[in-house]
């Protein structure tokens, strides 16, 4: 984009912002008589409670009350709710890219580390695997857009997303939950609170989600793209003195599935024969091989926190666990000519300490360490069949990669408060990460390279200083200013499946200089919340993935090889109009390319000045939320969300068939409520225009001239009983 369009962009957006919020305000004034106020929500994205309205950062947040009312289960729910933020879960488990403010990551890759961190009360989740499973029982969703170094590290170079699960209330009680829908599916919920002293209390909760698939293989017989998932939750919250409570926390889950596969958008050398797909769009393939998932999670954690005079000391103890395998074919035919697969095994171990003072004095602060290590078996493997007219038989490969990170971090944050209405935070974080592979290969099917690659080891480390400084003014009770500087870091690593004799596939850290300013307000008597922040990323190093040639053979691997710069402004606002309706929305605008990106293949093609990957320049999302008595204890109550995408590419080198145009997004829910909300009967549609749309498209990697692509859900339906006793 243009220097002078960047400029008409700003110009023109900023000033339908402060338009929208004049009018916002003059049509609320009127109504803030009636004591409507906006719900602004509570949050921990400084890891201390602050109202969102305190928090001089970009973060938005969805609270218990609003996840219930969207029908929240799966990262698919909100992947477009919050501005600059991109969610693909894809077709699989395995695939979840998130994509904030133009940078995300390769998941695939087990060497490459995560750009977006994703914590779970707390909890760091060292791997994308773990990701994308049910989402049930949570208190919020916060989503923190901009490097965030200095309070989370560990490869939150984008931002981070933290997830904080229901604790147990102080009184007992139980909710249940039924939704069933097209396509067979079948969710069921139910979480119970048990007292066992005043000091003692619990939470256990359960889900379970079925659905048959959205893609029928018609070859097989076999439906592709399905769900099958439980998963279980107890939290178990102690008070042995006035001044400490103790939280021990265990969740699982488990899936079993078909993994969603890929349709063929072009036919290439199988065009005009029997072996060709008619349709892309029809959810339909045939293929010899079907898609398999298999995945097994667990993990406990202990937090303890001690009051003290000046603070609270908090100790947060965790063990992570996962294990996964996956199977598909990769010639997406009939033919037997290529499969693939990976199975990963993957243990966490992470211990983080933290001094948080509390608030209100001249000076508050936050300082602490932290600690992890993980152990990471993986094994790729591929078969080569008889159709590839290579061999009579089919001929395997296997690529054994054992990785073991060691993270330590020492960090601290503190604000300066020069007046009631000035003050400047500054943060520091000193990280050092350990990586040690040790690799090897038994059989070659091309026989390119040796057929037996004998197992040796090799290690690398880093050590990185990321600062943020924040200056705040904010002038009243209902106004926050805002202006930062911070510096994000991701280690560096190796591309594991990618390591030959004569090349450890190593690369170096990515960083990025982050500049923003924001404002935050409440107007009309908190009936109105707006929020508006600008930014500009400054990438160096930038990990990316290159097909180059290594040994002469074309090879995927990653290199520091780009440069990328990204700016935009992000705008979010939430009207109580009053107690029975309310409005919600956001507006995003993304400039996101690479500065400099030469010699990005084999041939030596220049990706310089493209845009980057998944990263659309436009992104918005509206809801409504109305509620109305209909008789004594019964209440009527819909919600209805619009979210819209710009179109993007989702290569680096912006070829327009591996590219989506813009996406429209409704869904909706409506129905009653009964004795102040003990129970409720909802009806609920999700894409309910039926929108086909890509989640994927590329080349082939088999087939000469072959396209494919990977389809988004299509419309669902169904009705939800809900339960509170």
């Amino acid at each position: 984009m243009s220097g002078k369009t960047w400029k008409q962009q700003l110009t023109s957006t900023v000033a339908s912002a402060v338009l929208a919020a004049g009018l916002a305000g003059a049509a609320v004034q009127a109504q803030s008589d009636t004591g409507a106020s906006a719900d602004v929500i509570v949050v921990t994205a400084q890891r201390r409670e602050q109202s969102i309205l305190d928090v001089s950062a970009s973060v938005s947040a969805l609270g218990a009350a609003e996840l219930e009312e969207r029908g929240v289960e799966r990262l698919d729910d909100i992947a477009s709710v919050f501005p600059n933020v991109y969610i693909n879960t894809g077709n699989g488990l395995r695939s979840t890219i998130i994509t904030v403010r133009g940078i995300s990551s390769n998941p695939n890759n087990p060497g490459v580390e995560q750009s977006v961190g994703v914590f779970v009360d707390g909890v760091y989740q060292a791997r994308p695997t773990t990701i994308n499973t049910n989402l049930y029982d949570l208190d919020r969703v916060e989503m923190i857009r901009g490097p965030q170094g200095a309070l989370y590290g560990k490869n939150t170079i984008a931002g981070a997303l933290n997830m904080i699960t229901q604790g147990p209330g102080e009184e007992p009680g139980f909710e249940a939950v039924v939704s069933a829908g097209n396509y067979s599916a079948l969710s069921l919920y139910a979480a119970g609170d048990v007292i066992f002293s005043p000091d003692a209390r619990a939470r256990v909760s359960v889900s379970s989600q079925t659905r048959s698939g959205y893609t029928d293989n018609i070859f097989t017989g076999t439906e592709l793209d399905d769900q099958d998932e439980i998963g279980g939750r107890l939290t178990f919250v102690a008070d042995p003195t006035d001044t400490l409570q103790l939280t021990f926390r265990a969740d699982m889950a488990s899936n079993d599935t078909n993994g969603g596969s890929s349709e063929i958008l072009a036919n290439g050398a199988l065009a005009g024969t029997p072996l060709a797909d008619a349709d892309p769009e029809d959810r339909r393939v045939a293929q010899d091989f079907g898609s398999e998932q298999t995945r097994d999670v667990w993990g406990v954690s202990l937090q303890a926190d001690r009051d003290f005079a000046a603070g609270v000391l908090t100790s947060l103890t965790a063990f992570r666990t996962f294990e996964w395998y996956n199977s598909n074919d990769n010639d997406f035919s009939i033919l037997n000519q290529l499969r693939s697969g990976i199975s990963e095994d993957h243990e966490q171990f992470s211990q983080e300490i933290r001094f948080t003072s509390d608030t209100g004095g001249v000076f508050d602060y936050i300082v602490g360490g932290f600690f992890s290590h993980e152990t990471f078996e993986t094994i790729s493997n591929a078969v080569i069949g008889p159709d590839l007219g290579i061999y009579p038989t089919e001929i395997s490969s296997d690529i054994f990669g054992d990785l073991e990170t060691t993270s330590y971090a020492v960090f601290g944050q503190g604000t300066y408060h020069f007046s009631d209405a000035f003050s400047v935070t500054g943060a520091l974080r000193y990280s050092e990460d350990e990586k040690e592979v040790t690799h090897s290969q038994i059989g070659d099917p091309f026989q390119l390279l040796a057929p037996t690659q004998a197992e040796r080891s090799f290690s690398r480390s880093d050590a990185e200083v990321t600062p943020s400084v924040t200056v705040n003014w904010e002038p009243n009770a209902t106004w926050l200013v805002y202006a930062s500087y911070s510096r994000g870091y991701k280690s560096g690593g190796y591309n594991v499946f990618s390591i030959t004799p004569t090349d450890n596939a190593e690369y170096d850290p990515e960083f990025v200089n982050s500049y923003e300013a924001g404002v935050k307000t409440t107007l009309a008597g908190g009936a109105v919340y707006l929020a508006g922040s600008v930014f500009w990323l400054d990438y160096s190093d930038l990990q990316v993935n290159q097909l180059i040639n290594i040994g002469g053979i074309p090879t995927f691997t990653t290199s520091n090889a780009a440069t990328a710069e990204a700016s935009g402004i992000e705008l979010e606002g939430l009207w109580q109009v009053n107690d029975a309706l309310s409005f919600s929305g956001s507006y995003s605008f993304l400039d996101a390319s690479f500065e400099d990106f030469t010699n990005a293949t084999s041939a030596g093609a220049d990706y310089s000045g493209n845009d980057l990957p998944q990263a659309p320049d436009h992104t918005l999302s509206l809801s409504g939320d109305f509620a109305t008595p209909v008789a004594d204890g019964m209440e009527f109550v819909a919600h209805a969300d619009l979210s819209y995408r710009s179109s993007l590419f989702f290569g680096p080198e912006n070829n327009p068939d591996y590219s989506q145009d813009d996406v429209t997004l409704i869904n909706a829910r409506a129905g009653f409520t009964f004795q102040d909300d003990r129970w409720s009967v909802m009806l609920w549609g999700r894409n309910i225009g039926d929108e086909t749309y890509a989640v994927s498209r590329s080349a082939g990697v088999i087939i000469p001239g072959q396209q494919i692509q990977s389809l988004g859900a299509p419309q669902t339906w169904g009705v939800e009983l809900r339960g509170r006793f």
